[in-house]
């Protein structure tokens, strides 16, 4: 368990709340801080800041971490909130803002008229706090709802092509992803779960092998994948900097790369290289969702060898 510093004695009781939930979670993941920085979009020094009580963690952090720990997603909602507002108040009395006392109103016998009357007290309306903690059941529901889709998504990914991507549109789904921009480059797509909402952003044809630039919304990732091609050829991507990373067909017609950190898509290129030695790149990826290259045609061996030949 991580030895904590003691939090700030002015730290608002709902914000000190959350801090110490927070805490307890990144605990129970068993993650240092620079693992919580791998997993998530929020940097070392982010995490120090939030779980020590030097600033407000946004609603994506705290989702994030609580994901993670596999904690109650609407419980946290429930203490972000409360924390949020705690701590936007105490910014504003560190300001020297206060709100407006309302004057007391004039003395008046209609109140006691009404009741008189028979007429109904008016309603009061329930507290910030109330109203935070009955909307807790409403999000349990709603994350009973996604837990569904994301049974039906795994059942999807399950016949997914080969760098994650459904082969056709499937049912809306909770990505599952495990990084984020630069924390994604070298890694698998597939594994890495950004195969999961991948689209084609650049194509061409080389040699009659197809390269394609695939791109990941939620990695902030891109990658090569080559289709129609042989043993040996080679996916290449080409990122910021020119950092390139590779991986060579090994058996049947296909194969994809490693990924490189793209904000968008236009900041990488898929390139094909063959074993014939041509080479060939993609144009930076674009905001189009382009269609996919066709399956490969079903031939018998000796004549796809002949193909072969002639594309040689």
């Amino acid at each position: 368990m991580t030895d904590w510093q003691p939090l700030p004695d002015a730290l608002a009781s709902d914000v000190r709340h959350l801090v110490v939930e927070l805490r307890a979670l990144k605990d129970r993941a068993g993650l240092s801080l620079a693992a919580l920085a791998r997993r998530t979009p929020h940097s070392r020094s982010s995490w120090e800041r939030y779980l020590n009580g030097k600033a407000l963690p946004p609603q994506h952090a705290v989702a994030s971490l609580g994901k993670l720990a596999d904690a109650d997603p609407a419980r946290l909602v429930a203490l972000w909130e409360l924390a949020n507002t705690a701590w936007h108040d105490r910014e504003a009395q560190d300001r020297g803002v206060r709100d407006p006392q309302p004057e007391a109103p004039a003395a008046t016998t209609e109140p006691a008229a009404a009741v008189q009357a028979g007429e109904p007290p008016a309603v009061r309306r329930p507290g910030r706090r109330a109203l935070i903690w009955s909307m807790v059941a409403l999000a349990a529901v709603i994350a009973s709802c996604t837990a569904l889709f994301s049974t039906i998504g795994r059942h999807a990914h399950a016949h997914a092509g080969p760098d994650g991507a459904p082969a056709a549109k499937t049912s809306t789904r909770q990505l599952d992803v495990n990084c984020f921009a630069d924390s994604c480059t070298g890694k698998d797509p597939k594994q890495a779960g950004c195969g999961g909402d991948a689209w084609t952003s650049a194509l061409n044809k080389v040699a009659g092998v197809y390269v394609e630039l695939r791109y990941s919304d939620a990695c902030k990732a891109a990658w090569s994948r080559i289709s129609w091609g042989r043993p040996g050829d080679s996916a290449q991507v080409v990122g910021e900097g020119g950092r390139t990373y590779e991986n060579k067909v090994h058996y049947d017609t296909d194969t994809y790369s490693a990924m490189v950190a793209a904000p968008s898509p236009s900041a990488a290129k898929a390139c094909v290289l063959l074993t014939s030695g041509v080479h060939g790149c993609t144009s930076p990826g674009g905001t189009q969702h382009l269609t996919e290259p066709p399956n490969p045609p079903t031939s018998s061996p000796p004549a796809a060898t002949a193909s072969a030949t002639t594309r040689r």
